[in-house]
């Protein structure tokens, strides 16, 4: 199979020459630049990966050179996941909060202003939704999972986030449910333009909206009982 050549040095210094020559003064626009060499870098992977999927429709074999390629995208897409984690950590101290909406739950939980980087959020929803469970990387790089809060009825749904990938908007709706005060309804959108959602099915209520232009949601908080009663979002500026 012909696989163009690639070369990975240059890949690499494109993704970090603007980091370097800022000197820490512009963290967010440097952020911006990485965010768009890793969707660069992305593509190549992807383009890569279509190769050898058709050669192997073809019935040809991919080569081992070709093999080598798309195991050192992976390793340098990490690579470059990890230094916009760093430069994440730079502006946190901008993170604001936002809401609560819903009602008064028994237990509050909220993920603080630790959260670097939300990798994956569980939905468990029936009528209205049940329960809440976020995944993220924090600012010292470890993974942390949270507690299911609320309950685990009704079906569960889970949203996987890619690298690069954060959610810059949610919409939801309040309601009476039983006699409490409940979230009946959540839907996000990401900054890749993918959309999850509506989780749980009752869609009358008060409705609210948080679209975040230039930044994205890093966090939650609320409180819940049987259900999710209530929830808030932590923002941050790109």
């Amino acid at each position: 199979m012909a696989c163009p050549p690639l070369n990975f040095n240059v890949i690499f210094n494109n993704c970090f020459s603007g980091l370097r020559n800022s000197g820490g003064r512009q963290p967010r626009t440097d952020i911006r630049k990485l965010t768009t060499e890793m969707e660069k870098l992305r593509a190549e992977r992807n383009d890569i990966r279509n190769k050898i999927e058709g050669a192997k429709q073809e019935g040809r074999l991919a080569t081992a050179e070709a093999m080598q390629w798309h195991r050192d995208l992976d390793t340098l897409e990490g690579q470059v996941a990890a230094l916009f984690e760093d430069f994440t950590r730079i502006i946190f101290r901008d993170n604001i909060k936002i809401g609560p909406w819903g009602g008064n739950g028994v237990s509050s939980f909220d993920t603080g202003g630790s959260v670097s980087r939300i990798t994956r959020i569980r939905v468990q929803a029936g009528s209205i939704v049940d329960g809440l469970q976020v995944s993220y990387v924090n600012v010292d790089r470890n993974n942390v999972e949270t507690p299911l809060v609320g309950g685990n009825g009704g079906a569960q749904h889970v949203i996987h986030l890619q690298i690069g990938e954060s959610i810059n908007s949610m919409l939801g709706i309040v309601c009476e449910f039983f006699g409490d005060t409940c979230i009946s309804q959540l839907e996000f959108t990401t900054n890749f333009g993918m959309h999850y959602g509506p989780f749980g099915s009752i869609n009358e209520g008060r409705r609210f909206n948080v679209p975040v232009i230039n930044g994205r949601i890093v966090g939650f908080f609320g409180s819940s009982t049987r259900y999710l009663n209530e929830i808030g979002v932590y923002l941050a500026s790109n």
